[in-house]
């Protein structure tokens, strides 16, 4: 299957789950909550987790139908996680739209997540499946979304600090996006029926495909701003623990080092584009970008290898939806 056919594969199924999200979301009730639950998930987000809940359901010789609601499931939950990370990050852009918290307010972007939490965990309740299959999702469902918010917590409580190491960090991402990432993938195989030795094979996809993906989105923040209005650097204005914070501490001056802390330390409103730039210039002095490119493409060749325990007749699919999230650029 060539890439533009994945991508192809993954829009469809993408597309799918809009039914259900109108059912489990509607747009006008409750008052508060449905118009701004949609005015974020309108944004433009292309939906690929829950496209690979369908995509892994129906690759495994399951009922792509019955896996609906889950992929409807990871949908909103990712979303949910989305509305709350913007809060705890100041973002005041998303998707190059005001993030909801700017949009309506603190309290009510905080209430808007928590619905979205609450519609997502009702989603999988709803699944059709046998009672012994659902209770297996809502497991799955809820350890990995406290294995995200543990690793959202280290996250929160890392930025600016003077000991953050590269252990730090890759401990930090693997609980916040390792499981995360594959949670669509591991419930579609679930729900296919497949086999234990199956579904260690895509968790420990996760674990390398998780913290590539978060490496590679630290780089882009560099560049492309992630949606984010065109800003770049919004990592450095939130003093926000990256794979190049903690290279650059490890690998500078102290000197150095000190200046890099007094830019992390900085309120965001009061970093400037001349703050901003000093720290890209650190992290290409000391190689900082070039190490993280390097680790991600690492941690890529081990996701590939995690795929070696499919069936063979699968395998090539799977490599492909690898190769295609390690790949993205928005």
């Amino acid at each position: 299957m060539a890439e533009s056919s994945i991508e192809t594969e993954l829009l469809r199924h993408a597309r799918r789950i809009g039914p259900i999200l109108q059912e489990l979301v509607p747009r006008d009730k409750p008052a508060f909550l449905g118009g701004p639950s949609w005015y974020h998930l309108e944004t433009g987000g292309k939906r690929i987790r829950s496209a690979l809940c369908l995509l892994t359901a129906e690759a495994l010789g399951g009922d792509s139908e019955k896996a609906l609601h889950f992929a409807a499931a990871v949908e909103l939950l990712h979303n949910m996680l989305l509305v709350h990370d913007d809060i705890e990050d100041g973002d005041t852009i998303r998707r190059n739209k005001p993030t909801v918290w700017k949009e309506f307010g603190l309290a009510n972007a905080i209430n808007v997540g928590d619905y979205l939490f609450a519609r997502s965990l009702r989603a999988v309740i709803l699944s059709p499946v046998p009672e012994d299959v659902r209770a297996r999702l809502v497991d799955l469902f809820l350890a990995t979304y406290e294995r995200t918010i543990a690793g959202q917590a280290l996250d929160i409580n890392a930025r600016c600090d003077a000991r953050f190491t590269i252990e730090d960090y890759l401990r930090m991402v693997t609980l916040k996006t390792g499981h995360y990432l594959v949670l669509g993938m591991v419930g579609g195989a679930i729900i296919a029926g497949a086999p234990e030795a199956t579904l260690e094979c895509l968790r420990r996809l996760g674990e390398s495909l998780g913290p590539a993906f978060q490496i590679r989105d630290d780089i882009l923040d560099l560049t492309a701003g992630k949606g984010r209005g065109g800003a770049t650097g919004s990592d450095i204005r939130e003093g926000k623990a990256s794979i190049l914070y903690a290279h650059a501490l490890a690998h500078s001056s102290p000197a150095e080092c000190e200046r890099l802390l007094a830019v992390m330390r900085k309120p965001r409103e009061e970093t400037t584009e001349g703050d901003v730039a000093a720290v890209l210039g650190l992290y290409g002095q000391c190689g900082s970008i070039a190490f993280a490119q390097e680790r991600a493409d690492g941690l890529i060749h081990e996701a590939q290898r995690a795929l070696d325990a499919l069936p063979v007749e699968q395998q090539f699919l799977f490599r492909e939806m690898v190769t295609y999230i390690a790949e993205r650029k928005t």
